[in-house]
């Protein structure tokens, strides 16, 4: 993630689904990013990030926050300052993986057919 960039966490009692593997994540984050469209222009725009304990573990920013979620179970206000500084560590690594335009494609087409 750009380092000036922020992320937001999404606060909510329900666990979020992973995108990756479709399982139960942990928390989501709206991360700041941009692509290039076709006409070179600059699209600035967020997408949500999910701390997935299967996909993210062997990520060492992500695997500290995920043992701390084992521990702590959530944030409070009494764990906020530990939580916060390892939300701020897997926030420096975490980023929104690069546009699969022939997926993108696919589901446009399956939209358009009625298929979604």
């Amino acid at each position: 993630m750009n380092p000036s960039a922020r992320m937001e966490v999404i606060p909510s009692e329900e666990q979020p689904e992973c995108g990756r593997c479709g399982k139960e994540g942990i928390l989501s984050a709206r991360v700041p990013h941009h692509l290039v469209n076709a006409r070179e222009e600059t699209v600035m725009g967020t997408s949500i990030v999910v701390l997935c304990p299967r996909c993210d573990i062997r990520q060492p920013e992500a695997g500290a926050l995920i043992a701390w979620f084992v521990v702590n179970a959530k944030i409070t206000s009494d764990n906020l300052t530990s939580a916060a500084e390892l939300v701020h560590a897997w926030a420096s690594f975490a980023s929104v993986p690069p546009l699969n335009e022939a997926a993108l494609e696919a589901e446009v087409e399956a939209w358009r057919g009625g298929n979604l």
